[in-house]
C-alpha cells in the first residue's frame, strides 16, 4: 500500500478534488458535478489523475470523500442536492478504483480537520444551510443515524436556525421584515439582496440591517450555549460564507452565548476555512494502518 491518497469535496454544483501525501498537497483541480453518475464521474477523474502522475491504484491509501448529506458507516442515506438516497457509496466506487474509499458527512470531514489543534470542538457552518460537526477527545461523533450536530433542524420559537441564520434564511428573515415594516433602510435599494450585503450594511449604519443581523445571531448564541451544555467542546469554530462578516458576527454570537452560557469555551472564526477538509482527509488516512487495509 501506498502512501498518497485523495480528498474529494461532492458538492451540488462543483466538486474539489486533492492528491496530497502527508500533509503535502501534491495537486488540486475542480470539476463541475453531474446531475447523475456521480460514482463513474469519480472514477474517469481519478484514474485519469493516477495515470497522469504515472501511479498506480496501490500507490494510494485510500480516497476520502465529503458530501453534504446524512452519512452513517459510509452509507449515504439522504443526500438531497446529489440525488443519493441509501446509497452505499463507498463500496461503489471501490470497487471500480480498487481504493479503500471513505465516505463522511462534508462538516464532519471538516470538523475532523479543524481537530487539528483541539482535541474537542463543535464546528458550525453558516452557509447556503447550516451544519455541523462534533469532535469529542479526538474522535468524530456521527450519532445513531449520523445525524449529530444537525442544529440547523432544531426548532426554537416554531423556526428553525435555518430557517433565519443560514444566508438564504437571514436574507428572507430580512425582506419579510421590510415588506411588514416601514422603516427607512438602505436595504431596500437592493434589487437582488444578499447576506453580505446585509453585513454590509449593517457595518455602515443602517440600523434595520444591524436590528435583523443581532436578533438572528444572538439567538443562535445562545442556541450555541445549550450545546455547550450537553457536550462541553473546547472551542466553538464558525465557518461557511457568514464567517467572512468577521468580528461583527462572532460579538453578536458571543453576546448571545455570554447571556446562558454555564462554562466558559472559545468562540472563534475558522482560519482553515474551505481547506479544513483536506486536513480532515489527511487526519483521516494518517490514522489508517496497513493491517487497516490487509
Amino acid at each position: 500500500m501506498g502512501n498518497y491518497a485523495f480528498s474529494v469535496d461532492l458538492g451540488g454544483t462543483t466538486t474539489n478534488f486533492s492528491v496530497f501525501v502527508s500533509d503535502e498537497i501534491i495537486f488540486e483541480w475542480t470539476v463541475p458535478t453531474p446531475k447523475d453518475n456521480l460514482v463513474d464521474m469519480l472514477e474517469d477523474e481519478i484514474k485519469r489523475e493516477i495515470a497522469r502522475l504515472g501511479l498506480k491504484s496501490t500507490d494510494f491509501k485510500a480516497i476520502v470523500i465529503g458530501i453534504a448529506g446524512i452519512v452513517k458507516d459510509g452509507i449515504v442515506v439522504k443526500a438531497v442536492n446529489l440525488n443519493l438516497s441509501e446509497c452505499d457509496f463507498a463500496g461503489l466506487l471501490q470497487s471500480k478504483v480498487n481504493i479503500n474509499v471513505i465516505v463522511l458527512n462534508d462538516v464532519n470531514l471538516q470538523a475532523m480537520g479543524e481537530s487539528k489543534n483541539y482535541s474537542s470542538l463543535f464546528l458550525v457552518t453558516l452557509g447556503t444551510g447550516i451544519g455541523a460537526g462534533l469532535v469529542i477527545n479526538g474522535q468524530l461523533v456521527e450519532g445513531h443515524n449520523g445525524m449529530a450536530g444537525e442544529i440547523g433542524h432544531i426548532y426554537l420559537d416554531s423556526e428553525t436556525p435555518e430557517e433565519n441564520a443560514s444566508a438564504g434564511g437571514l436574507v428572507k428573515t430580512a425582506e419579510n421584515y421590510l415588506k411588514s415594516n416601514d422603516d427607512s433602510s438602505s436595504l431596500r435599494d437592493f434589487e437582488k439582496l444578499t447576506a453580505e450585503d446585509i453585513f454590509n450594511q449593517a457595518r455602515m449604519g443602517d440600523e434595520v440591517a444591524l436590528k435583523i443581523i443581532q436578533d438572528i445571531y444572538f439567538r443562535f448564541g445562545k442556541l450555541l450555549a445549550v450545546i455547550c451544555s450537553a457536550f462541553d467542546p473546547e472551542v466553538i469554530i464558525i465557518s461557511g460564507g457568514i464567517s467572512n462578516a468577521g468580528g461583527l458576527l462572532l460579538d453578536i454570537i458571543k453576546e448571545g452565548f455570554g447571556e446562558v452560557a454555564f462554562g466558559k469555551t472559545e468562540i472563534r472564526i475558522s482560519d482553515m476555512k474551505e481547506k479544513a477538509a483536506i486536513f480532515g482527509a489527511m487526519k483521516i488516512v494518517d490514522g489508517i494502518s496497513d493491517i487497516d487495509q490487509s
